[in-house]
């Protein structure tokens, strides 16, 4: 096939002094145009593997692909137990919230018990003071 030759001297790893490159093909010949049409590049086919080589191939693909439909299968589980999972915590947030503003409506009625019982001992104690006399 068409090929580049590399010369000793040139050894391969040093650059040359010249940048003369030098191909060979058995129809690139000097003076001999009409034979370059005939030189083609080197096409690699699947019809090159073995049968072996492409039926392995077709199994790891079939494989990966039902690893992915597999993964994809779970993707869809987990987004939907993840949204479900939000609409749970938005309704104990709501909860919390009203919990939170019932727990004040009974603490200010509590102050107001309070508040009262101790008008109510207030007053029996100036009641108590006034009968003594």
């Amino acid at each position: 096939g068409f090929r580049k030759v590399v010369h000793i001297e040139q050894g391969g790893l040093v650059k040359p002094e010249k940048d003369d490159t030098e191909f060979q093909h058995p129809y690139f010949l000097r003076g001999q145009e009409q034979l370059l049409e005939n030189i083609k590049r080197k096409v690699t086919s699947v019809s090159g593997l073995k049968s072996e080589e492409v039926k392995v191939r077709q199994d790891n693909v079939t494989k990966l692909l039902s690893d992915i439909q597999a993964m994809k299968g779970k993707q869809e589980s987990m987004d939907s137990k993840l949204l479900a999972m939000k609409h749970e915590n938005e309704a104990l947030w709501r909860e919390v919230a009203g919990l939170r503003q019932k727990h004040a409506q009974q603490q200010k009625v509590v102050n107001k018990l309070i508040q009262f019982l101790i008008s109510l001992v207030q007053s029996n104690r100036i009641l108590g003071v006034k009968r003594k006399m």
